[in-house]
């Protein structure tokens, strides 16, 4: 095989060269990057160098946001969402926010398009509209829209937080009201003028005193009708008290009030008036009995007046226990076995009755008789019984009895001579009669000798 050739040998000068063409680029590119403050050897050296470049300048900061805005931004990130955008709201509207730099009026858009559509923000807003407006419906639709999670939300923002409280407790007290509307009206009053008092904006529009005052008026109706006037005179005072002059309910209260104390005026007259006639009853029960009829009878004073008169005749029964007695004696109180007929005299007789109580009335009839018939009956008036005149004495029974008597003229015109029947009947305050005789006592006229018709002989 042919030898093969040998690599070439790199020779020594070859490499010194080499080494001086480095370091003399070396030396020259130091002298271009060397400080322009370096010493020079001459004014030709320095020309031959070239200028430094310039330094690049540090950048300046942004301006930083108006107060407003950082302000804003501090309220949004403690959960205060509604006085951000009342803040922000209020710098909108203001000159400087024509001052604004692009940059921050980007931020500042950005910031109300958040708010703006923050769901926690909105419930917020619903609950401060609602109080405005004095919208109970509102707040009752913000309250049932709440879930958990917006709850706690809201609760981060003292303002819209103390919103929830008080919604609660106005609709709850507005439903305590209704309850007690339909039960206990007075209470439920009350609590309305209170609740005017500390919500005058929602009780306008409640107006929970007149429903109270109304309800109440007609209980008291009502109360009136079923003849329960006290208790309605306590609702109606109560009312009166409560409301006030300036109330419009004042002028049908006061109506019914009057009314109410006529009946009072009237019950208390006629517990008075019975209680004369009860005391009158205890002496002369007819009497009082007498008074009681005539007394009007109303729905309210029927049952009372019925339960006096029933007394009343329990009374008038145990005074009036026995019927009368009546008879008819000659005119001298003598037995009418002793009177002497003459047929050309006016015949004279006495009516006498008694009674264990009182006589009532006393009557006497009579007719005359002969061969030929008998005539009509006659009743003579004998007069009216006075009882103040004829009280009742001491008889000879056990009680006391009264005693009636009068006198009775059968004229010679009248009977003509003929024989007579007459009887008599008296009644007494129990409603008894009682009849002198029957069948009826007869007189017939006496038989007169020669003598005595002549006038000659006297009657013996």
């Amino acid at each position: 095989m042919p030898p093969t050739a040998s690599a070439p040998v790199a020779r020594p000068r070859e490499i010194l060269a080499a080494v001086a063409v480095g370091v003399a680029a070396a030396l020259l590119v130091l002298r271009w990057t060397a400080p322009s403050n370096a010493p020079v050897a001459s004014d030709e050296a320095s020309r031959g160098v070239p200028a430094p470049l310039p330094s690049r300048p540090e950048p300046e900061p942004p301006p930083p946001l108006p107060r407003e805005l950082s302000d804003a931004l501090d309220l949004m990130a403690q959960g205060r969402l509604r006085e951000a955008q009342r803040l922000m709201l209020d710098f909108d509207a203001g000159p400087a926010a024509g001052e604004l730099l692009p940059d921050h009026r980007e931020t500042m858009n950005a910031m109300l398009e958040r708010l703006g559509n923050d769901p926690v923000l909105q419930a917020a807003l619903e609950f401060e509209g609602g109080f405005e407006d004095a919208d109970l419906d509102r707040l009752r639709r913000a309250l049932g829209s709440l879930s958990r999670e917006r709850m706690i939300a809201l609760r981060r923002d003292p303002q819209a937080s103390r919103y929830v409280d008080d919604a609660r407790r106005l609709t709850a007290e507005v439903d305590a009201i209704e309850r007690l509307l339909g039960s206990d009206r007075l209470a439920a009053l009350r609590l309305a003028q209170d609740f005017a008092g500390r919500h005058p904006q929602f009780a306008a529009g409640l107006a929970f005193e007149d429903r109270a005052a109304e309800a109440i008026e007609d209980t008291a109706g009502r109360l009136m009708a079923a003849n329960r006037l006290e208790e309605a005179r306590t609702l109606l005072l109560e009312l009166r008290s409560l409301r006030g002059d300036a109330a419009r309910e004042t002028a049908s209260v006061d109506a019914r009030l009057a009314s109410i104390e006529a009946v009072f005026q009237q019950r208390s007259d006629l517990d008075a008036t019975i209680r004369e006639i009860e005391m009158l009853g205890w002496e002369r029960p007819h009497e009082a009995l007498e008074l009681l009829s005539a007394m009007e009878r109303t729905p309210e004073s029927r049952r009372r007046l019925a339960q006096v008169e029933s007394t009343l005749k329990l009374l008038l029964d145990d005074l009036d226990r026995g019927s009368p007695t009546v008879e008819i004696l000659a005119a001298d109180g003598s037995s009418l076995d002793q009177v002497e007929f003459d047929r050309r005299e006016d015949l004279v007789l006495l009516v006498r009755a008694r009674d264990d109580y009182e006589v009532v009335s006393v009557r006497f009839f009579w007719r005359w008789f002969d061969r030929d018939g008998e005539g009509d009956v006659v009743e003579p008036a004998l007069g009216s019984v006075d009882p103040e005149a004829l009280p009742a004495a001491n008889g000879a029974g056990d009680g006391s009895t009264a005693e009636v008597a009068f006198e009775v003229t059968i004229a010679r015109a009248e009977h003509g001579g003929r024989s007579l029947q007459f009887w008599a009947e008296a009644t007494d305050r129990g409603g008894r009669i009682a009849r002198s005789a029957d069948p009826p006592h007869q007189l017939t006229p006496a038989r007169r000798g020669f003598l005595q018709r002549l006038g000659l002989r006297r009657r013996q």
